[in-house]
């Protein structure tokens, strides 16, 4: 849910016309992401260095780098750390079959090929094709 939210918040700032700070309420009113739960996200995100935000009457938050250096697996990696589908592809020591499991490679390799397409997709590709789906009415 938080790599969904993320990715709401970054492509609802990367539409915004100027680079100007949008504040969580309005983020979190647009989005329809609950208030509490998205200064979570918000944190993680800054800790990855994707948003930034400004304090004051006319603060909020921002993106921190262009919408075009920002890919899904950045944010995914922000949150969950590991696209690994299994356990034991990051921790093949816990494995109860130890050396003689056979799945480990098929896991190895979905998480391989899911990193390569988050990698390839980036915020602005998001941002243009939701742009794309509004335009035509999809």
């Amino acid at each position: 849910m938080k790599v969904d939210y993320g990715l709401r918040v970054l492509i609802h700032l990367a539409q915004s016309p100027a680079p100007v700070p949008v504040p969580a309420g309005e983020i979190a009113e647009q989005q329809k992401i609950p208030e509490a739960y998205l200064h979570h996200v918000l944190s993680d995100l800054q800790a990855g260095g994707m948003i930034e935000s400004r304090r004051g009457p006319s603060g909020g938050y921002m993106l921190a780098r262009l919408s075009r250096e920002i890919t899904v697996a950045d944010v995914f990696m922000s949150f969950d750390r590991s696209l690994a589908p299994m356990d034991c592809v990051d921790s093949p020591e816990e494995c109860t079959l130890s050396g003689a499991c056979s799945q480990r490679g098929l896991w190895s390799d979905v998480e391989r090929v899911l990193l390569e397409r988050l990698s390839e997709t980036r915020v602005s590709d998001l941002v243009a094709e939701q742009r794309e789906m509004v335009w035509t009415g999809v």
